[in-house]
């Protein structure tokens, strides 16, 4: 299935978009990306709908107050009856319970129902899920402890993560169309520092309970981290796509050349974030992006990794979401994606 992405250069996004209306998101989405649409995270629209919020649902003790725009876990009342349960429905395979509401993510049901009706289908169709280790850093109890440091809780939360991606993949394949999941995990790049106590081991283990679960439905997995990392890390793990920021950070990523070799020769694929997605995309024309993209392939060219084993596992995409971008600055991303992965395209 990863075979039919080969040197094709599509693009697609990252997940979030700044609308509020998902029809309108929905035939945008439709109308640019006809190879690899995506389901739009519309985090203007709910705060329903924010990374860590929409994923949380009958998660064990969750509160969600959209007033002070906070997300915890009480841990103050007795968990066990909620947590039984929910280990129940997961040793029941009950991916209804996991399901994710219409009010969580509404782009996620108006893409379905839009692409159902459409004559001509996409190739693919892209969803996201939020990774275990940037929820489990992010969301805290009532006392605003990471939830990823209490054995109990960070458990539910895998659980729960490896149900409902497993949910939504067999959503988005109703469809009948093949589907490629993101998992969305800003906080790696603080794996490894002085500010996060994680092991890189219990990351790995929980990135893999997911990865897993992503691979048991059939779907093709990658992981998206918009900022600088261990990317030996990431190029290590079982994911078939690594999606990156290679418009601010393509020189660390060639700092990892002999696993980065090995993860292209295994079949993996590259998602080139090479459109910024803020203002400075008002500065760039397809072809300054594009040169950016050669310079950046030529740091790895000289590592030893060949050329053609770079642009036949390549995928274009922003930087990072566009959730918070102002309407005009993801119009101008949008363009610049396409006309991107035209040129490159053409010249490969």
């Amino acid at each position: 299935m990863i075979q039919e992405l080969k040197g094709k250069f599509y693009p697609t996004s990252v997940g979030s978009l700044p609308y509020k209306d998902s029809k309108f998101a929905c035939e945008k989405i439709l109308k640019v990306f006809k190879e690899i649409p995506f389901w739009p995270q519309l985090i203007k629209r709910s705060f329903a709908e924010n990374m860590y919020v929409q994923f949380s649902e009958k998660l064990p003790g969750v509160v969600v107050d959209s007033k002070e725009k906070r997300i915890y876990v009480d841990t103050q009342k007795d968990l066990s009856p909620e947590l039984e349960k929910l280990y129940e429905k997961f040793l029941q395979n009950d991916l209804d319970f996991f399901a994710i509401s219409r009010d969580h993510a509404e782009g996620l049901y108006e893409l379905i129902e839009a692409v159902k009706k459409m004559s001509s289908k996409p190739k693919f169709l892209k969803g996201q899920i939020t990774g275990p280790v940037s929820f489990g850093l992010t969301v805290t109890d009532d006392k605003r402890r990471s939830l990823f440091y209490n054995t109990e809780m960070k458990e539910a939360i895998l659980k729960t993560l490896a149900m409902r991606v497993k949910w939504q993949i067999r959503k988005l394949k109703e469809t009948g169309i093949d589907c490629i999941i993101i998992i969305d995990e800003p906080y790696l790049t603080s794996i490894g520092s002085s500010y996060v106590s994680l092991k890189k081991e219990d990351a790995l283990l929980g990135l893999n309970e997911v990865i897993s679960a992503i691979h048991q439905e059939g779907a093709i997995c990658g992981i998206h981290c918009c900022g600088n990392t261990d990317w030996a890390f990431l190029l290590n793990t079982d994911v078939d796509i690594v999606n990156f920021d290679a418009y601010n950070f393509y020189e660390s990523i060639s700092l990892y050349p002999k696993e980065l070799e090995a993860f292209l020769t295994k079949g993996g694929l590259l998602a080139w974030g090479i459109v910024p997605n803020g203002k400075e995309v008002l500065e760039e024309s397809d072809d300054s992006l594009v040169e950016r993209f050669k310079n950046a392939s030529k740091l790895l060219i000289n590592k030893g990794i060949k050329e053609k084993a770079i642009l036949d596992s390549m995928l274009v995409t922003p930087s990072c979401g566009l959730g918070l971008a102002d309407e005009h600055i993801t119009t101008a991303v949008m363009d610049r994606l396409i006309g991107v992965s035209d040129k490159l395209r053409k010249a490969g």
